[in-house]
């Protein structure tokens, strides 16, 4: 009997390939598209909406300016090369137009409703308080309009009645739009990451199912070969012991020959085309691949795809190239911005530095005394006050809240209301100082009013009669100590401070009287020493360690006392960064 066993398993085995070729160029396809999205996402967030949220904080710091610049032309005497005034013109004429288009051009292109009527709504209430600045620069345009107390004090209304409170509203509405502007950011960049994670999922998924494909596949040939290969074998097995048989193999051309040779061929090409992916995957992507004929479909694939990822490559890197370019140039703005705003501030300290009393003033009636002044920041929160009226010295240390810029706009509120109430009302008793000068401060910071802060300062002040030898002294939250024969006796003060809303209703402040005798030696100081962290373990100094290091300075000058506090302060501080802004004023009789 004969039979005849035909290749129709090779047709099966073709379109089996075709299905593998599908699902590779499915899944290039596929991720192709995920990257296009998570581009085009990268793009509106790094050309749009971080340029617009850096406008918003741009818009947001230029309002603070404008409080400052008018706030200045306010209290400080006219000029004409003064820059803050300088500065608040420029921010009128020219920066604000600027800034304003820019800001409308972005709502424009992100289209976002709630930030338009809400910037517009801001934008309506900034241009009314530049109206209310423009009536403050015409009211002082000169220097003689500062000697008018009408216009002076007119002026001072409205920073006090219209400036500070319009521009908290402002700032408060700023800070909800960039809030939320800076949250929907984060969702957009969370949403790239998850996108990413995606996308590395998907691949990985698709790799496993690719392989268990490529695994199926291979079972299936081995099946489709295997029955006329073991008949051949039977065949063989019996011509080898010599028995005839009738039983023939009919074999085509093209059945197990090119079988085998299909099988080479197809081995050469996984091999080919898993260096080919090896090659691309490291990221050669100039690599050649040398297809099967014109007609191949994988090879064809491999190559489009080995294209589109070239080009896809060329265009990130263009893109790259244009992305740290403008990284640069914004590097290079925001090394400029951030030279301006130190520069303002170190112009700022200069101004703090001279409403400060100079050492020639102290040392005319106290010649042996120092003041250890180490301002955390730039500028500081701490501050000392000296003035002589009559046969009366008065001196002061006051630790305002906070450091840094708030806390340098307290000293300058606070040294205008002593002068205010000392060299102008010829008020000496420091209890009666320190009562005026709450009452003033929270008239200022309107703590009594719609707008509440717990803005306030500590202060010491002493009032030293010079015929009497006497000290008057009165605290707010801060003690004097003076040392007699090198005992320490410490004057507590009263435990309110000046201002603060959480302290209200009438306070009241003592005042203590001493004589003080020859070598006698007095301290006053705010705490920011005492508050410092340091040593070994990274422990605050505390009130103890400071008592004990003053004890241990009296056999010394007060000129040898300033290096010693130096030294030791240093030595305790270390690698730590300063706590608070410190001051110290010692004064020896």
């Amino acid at each position: 009997m004969k039979k005849t066993y035909s290749g129709t398993g090779f047709k099966n085995v073709t379109i089996a390939f075709m299905v593998l070729i599908g699902v590779v160029l499915a899944n290039v396809g596929f991720n192709f598209y995920l990257i296009s999205e998570s581009k085009n996402t990268i793009a509106k967030m790094t050309e749009v909406i971080n340029p617009y949220i850096e406008s918003l904080e741009k818009f947001n710091l230029m309002v603070t300016e404008s409080k400052m610049y008018s706030t200045n032309w306010t209290y400080l005497k006219y000029s004409k090369d003064d820059e803050d005034k300088k500065e608040l013109q420029a921010l009128h004429k020219t920066r604000y137009p600027e800034l304003k288009k820019e800001l409308e051009g972005f709502l424009t292109k992100l289209d976002k409703k709630a930030d338009r009527d809400s910037l517009r709504a801001v934008f309506k209430k900034f241009n009314d308080l530049l109206v209310v600045e423009e009536e403050i620069m015409e009211t002082l345009a000169s220097a003689d309009d500062y000697e008018i107390p009408i216009k002076k004090l007119g002026c001072e209304a409205i920073i006090d009645d219209e400036v500070l409170p319009r521009t908290a509203a402002i700032k408060k509405q700023l800070s909800k739009i960039i809030k939320r502007n800076r949250e929907e950011a984060d969702n957009m960049k969370h949403d790239i990451e998850a996108d990413t994670f995606k996308l590395m999922t998907i691949m990985l998924i698709a790799s496993v199912v690719l392989f268990l494909f490529v695994i199926f596949a291979v079972y299936f040939i081995s099946n489709a070969i295997k029955k006329p290969v073991v008949k051949m074998k039977d065949v063989v097995q019996q011509l080898s012991k010599g028995e005839l048989t009738d039983e023939k193999v009919e074999v085509k051309e093209n059945v197990i020959g090119e079988m085998a040779h299909a099988v080479n061929i197809l081995a050469d090409s996984f091999t080919k085309t898993s260096e080919f992916a090896k090659q691309i995957g490291s990221g050669n992507l100039s690599v050649n691949y040398d297809k099967l004929s014109d007609n191949d479909v994988l090879g064809n694939a491999l190559i489009h795809m080995r294209d589109s990822l070239r080009t896809y490559a060329d265009e990130m890197e263009t893109k790259v190239r244009e992305r740290t370019k403008e990284v640069l140039e914004k590097g290079v703005k925001l090394e400029h911005a951030y030279r301006e705003i130190k520069d303002s501030i170190s112009y700022a300290k200069r101004i703090q530095e001279s409403i400060l009393p100079s050492d020639q003033m102290i040392t005319r009636v106290f010649d042996q005394s120092y003041i250890l002044y180490k301002p955390k920041d730039i500028v500081c929160g701490d501050f000392y006050w000296y003035t002589q009226q009559g046969d009366d010295a008065v001196i002061a240390a006051l630790d305002c809240t906070g450091h840094g810029v708030p806390g340098a706009l307290m000293t300058v509120i606070g040294n205008s209301l002593l002068n205010q109430i000392v060299n102008f009302s010829g008020i000496t008793s420091p209890a009666k100082i320190l009562s005026q000068l709450d009452k003033k401060l929270q008239e200022t910071l309107k703590q009594h009013g719609e707008i509440a802060t717990n803005d306030g300062m500590d202060a010491a002040i002493c009032t030293y009669n010079m015929k009497k030898k006497e000290i008057t002294f009165a605290g707010a939250k801060r003690p004097l100590y003076i040392f007699k024969n090198s005992e320490l006796i410490e004057i507590k003060g009263n435990k309110t401070p000046i201002g603060s809303y959480q302290h209200y209703g009438d306070k009241f402040f003592t005042e203590q009287r001493f004589n003080v005798n020859q070598s006698d030696t007095i301290y006053l100081f705010s705490d920011g020493i005492q508050d410092q962290f340091g040593g070994d373990e990274g422990k605050k100094f505390m009130i103890k360690r400071f008592r004990d290091m003053l004890k241990g300075l009296q056999p010394l000058s007060m000129k040898d006392q300033v290096a010693s506090l130096e030294n030791e302060i240093a030595a305790w501080q270390g690698q730590y960064e300063q706590t608070d802004d410190m001051l110290l004023i010692g004064i020896r009789f």
